[in-house]
């Protein structure tokens, strides 16, 4: 982003396999294409090879004579115009053939795309009992933005938490929201814990050492999330919890009590291994919250 405090989203593009649970997402992105005055490109992947096995288990050879990829293409451009139509943005459509996630993330720097936009389920039914395999993928093999939609679209995001381990990536992912979502209620979490609090009982600390070790941390913990909000200039007031606990259960547990409509989250903590593989927070909070998370690279 050229200037922190502006939001510079000028292209989305959203994931559809023209499915109803699809279009939840396409509608999410829709309104945020209209928020940010971006344009919006829907982006359906062919997979002629998961169209063979289709017509193989269900002998749909007689369920159509048309090719499959026309009739996408044309239910795409008939979402286009009626997307353009009811919301008043730019948009365009455009499809490809191959694997899902391997498409979706090359063309979404082929569009020089600030954001992608995928739905937790389509209808790759084939082991998506908890988060569409298709959008796992994308997830994992994404360095662009990636909202992940769980919930039924909103015209804003109002109450928002904020991961943050103080990383590099943590700030750049609170820096993001606080630029894109600027009238949200955005709360910044940190998850603390006494490293070794077991074992220092054995080695005989009494109790009050111990809350002594916590009241330290806790007071870290608070110069380190209020010099980083102080550090990102925050424009409107933005809230802090410091929970003890581990960072995926705390994230989860605090985004239920306060019925949080997004969670902005870091890909990953820094190390090589990471690099390559979502972190183990973001996994966990990726399958097991129920609000929509935006992953930053």
């Amino acid at each position: 982003m050229s200037n922190p405090n502006t939001p510079n989203v000028r292209t989305i593009v959203a994931a559809t396999d023209l499915s109803p649970a699809s279009n939840i997402a396409v509608e999410q992105a829709a309104l945020l294409a209209k928020q940010f005055g971006a344009e919006l490109v829907l982006l359906h992947v062919f997979n002629d090879g998961l169209w063979s096995t289709i017509k193989a288990i269900y002998s749909a050879e007689h369920w159509m004579d048309t090719e499959p990829a026309l009739v996408a293409r044309k239910l795409l451009s008939q979402q286009v115009a009626e997307i353009a139509k009811r919301h008043g943005i730019r948009v365009r459509g455009d499809t490809r053939t191959g694997r899902a996630a391997r498409e979706i993330n090359t063309f979404g720097h082929e569009q020089d795309a600030q954001l992608i936009v995928v739905g937790e389920h389509g209808e790759d039914w084939i082991g998506d009992a908890v988060i569409g395999g298709t959008a796992l993928k994308v997830l994992k093999r994404s360095n662009l933005p990636i909202l992940l939609v769980r919930r039924p679209a909103s015209a804003g995001f109002s109450k928002i938490l904020v991961a943050t381990d103080f990383s590099v990536n943590a700030e750049r992912a609170a820096q993001l929201s606080l630029c894109w979502f600027p009238h949200a209620q955005q709360q910044f979490v940190h998850a603390y814990f006494i490293a070794f609090e077991g074992r220092m009982r054995l080695a005989g600390a009494s109790d009050d050492d111990i809350k002594r070790y916590r009241d330290h941390e806790v007071s870290r913990a608070e110069r380190k999330i209020q010099g980083q909000i102080n550090a990102l200039e925050a424009k409107t007031t933005v809230g802090k919890l410091l929970i003890r606990g581990a960072p995926a259960p705390v994230l989860i547990a605090q985004a239920e009590r306060l019925e949080a409509d997004l969670i902005v989250i870091g890909k990953h903590g820094g190390t090589v291994l990471d690099e390559v593989f979502l972190g183990s927070v973001t996994q966990n909070v990726l399958y097991q919250v129920g609000c929509n998370v935006l992953l930053v690279p």
